[in-house]
């Protein structure tokens, strides 16, 4: 077995301290000859935590296959000192691996017990809204503006491994370490993604509410700020700078109707087209009143409109007919200096992009 230390300068972006202890995290990656351990090995762990100024780089690769468990044990005894360990895809992938290898060497698995933070769990909903291919770490690299030396895939490199168990090639050996350090340092610079997440998640206070040529424009300030510029445009209009958004909202003139929802207690008038209290209705002409059902227990109402997305909590909302599924709010109703309601129709607004699961 072979053990590999560097320092690095510590250039990690992201304030780790959001997670845990910085001092108290590992970021960690595994090579494997293939997805299971019954059929495959380990033969490469690499790790690297963060010192103060600087990043120290371990990576444990085994010469043989009869190295995987003082692999193992080593390894374990290294990450003693730690309790939050960060990867990609590591639930999915290097975790369970891990874990089923020890257990055929009836090694106890301490990582069970450690904070696990799976950067690609985080951050995979955010595929479609930041117009990426894939989420691979690779794609995600490039995306940041982080480009490898490194070309091959971890399953190229299993014909790679076993080349070099049978010669020893020092050139093998430097391409088998060099994807695994370049996963570890790209995973450094992937961990900036992480903001994403910090920032859609954080409260936002509105700072102006407008109506300008048939559009409602809202602008809105948070204490994070996200890495990259961000604009998406359907109906609706989102751009994001560093921590201020800005939204704009079309406002819809048209006539929708409110539904009673106590429908039981109405008329319906046949010829005005609305519904009216069975208080004020036992007053008026049998002959053009009707018991009002679900779908006719409405009032009428021409005005302007602002669709409400998927926001549960609020008193009336309009619609075009009963069985439609799109509500609106009715934006004369609306007051503009209710900050609350405005940071939550800004959380509804994330969703619709996707950018919250």
């Amino acid at each position: 077995m072979k053990e590999i230390k560097k320092i690095f300068k510590n250039n990690i972006k992201y304030d780790l301290s959001k997670i845990g202890n910085p001092k108290r995290v590992l970021f960690f990656d595994i090579e494997t000859t293939g997805l299971s351990p019954k059929n495959s090995k380990l033969y490469l762990i690499g790790c690297i935590s963060v010192e103060e100024n600087n990043l120290n780089f371990k990576q444990w690769f085994s010469e043989s296959i009869s190295d995987e468990t003082a692999m193992l044990q080593s390894f374990y005894e290294y990450a003693a000192n730690f309790d939050t360990l960060i990867h990609f895809n590591g639930d999915g992938f290097d975790l369970p691996y891990i874990r089923e290898c020890a257990g055929q060497y009836y090694l106890f698995n301490p990582l069970d017990d450690y904070e696990s933070i799976d950067i690609y769990k985080k951050i995979r909903h955010l595929k479609k809204p930041l117009g990426l291919e894939r989420m691979n770490q690779k794609t995600l690299e490039e995306f940041l503006g982080l480009y490898r030396e490194d070309i091959y895939t971890g399953g190229e490199l299993i014909e790679f491994y076993y080349r070099y168990t049978q010669n020893k090639d020092s050139n093998i050996l430097h391409t088998l370490l060099l994807h695994n350090e370049e996963d570890l340092l790209g995973m450094l610079k992937v961990v900036e993604m992480l903001s994403y997440s910090d920032f859609f998640n954080s409260i936002f206070v509105p700072e102006s509410v407008h109506v300008n040529n048939d559009k409602l424009f809202l602008n809105f300030i948070c204490n994070e700020t996200l890495p990259h510029d961000l604009k998406l445009t359907d109906d609706v209009s989102l751009y994001i700078s560093g921590n201020k958004v800005e939204l704009s909202i079309p406002i819809l003139k048209d006539e929708l109707k409110f539904f009673f929802e106590n429908y039981k207690d109405y008329y319906y008038l046949t010829i005005e087209d609305y519904a009216v209290h069975k208080s004020i209705g036992e007053f008026v002409d049998k002959a053009v009143k009707k018991k009002a059902t679900k779908q006719t227990a409405y009032i009428r109402q021409f005005a302007d409109y602002i669709y409400c997305f998927n926001m549960s909590d609020i008193d009336e909302t309009f619609k075009k007919d009963y069985k439609s599924k799109e509500k609106y709010i009715n934006l004369a109703k609306l007051d503009f200096d209710n900050k609350e309601f405005f940071s939550k129709y800004l959380v509804e607004i994330f969703k619709h992009f996707k950018l919250l699961k």
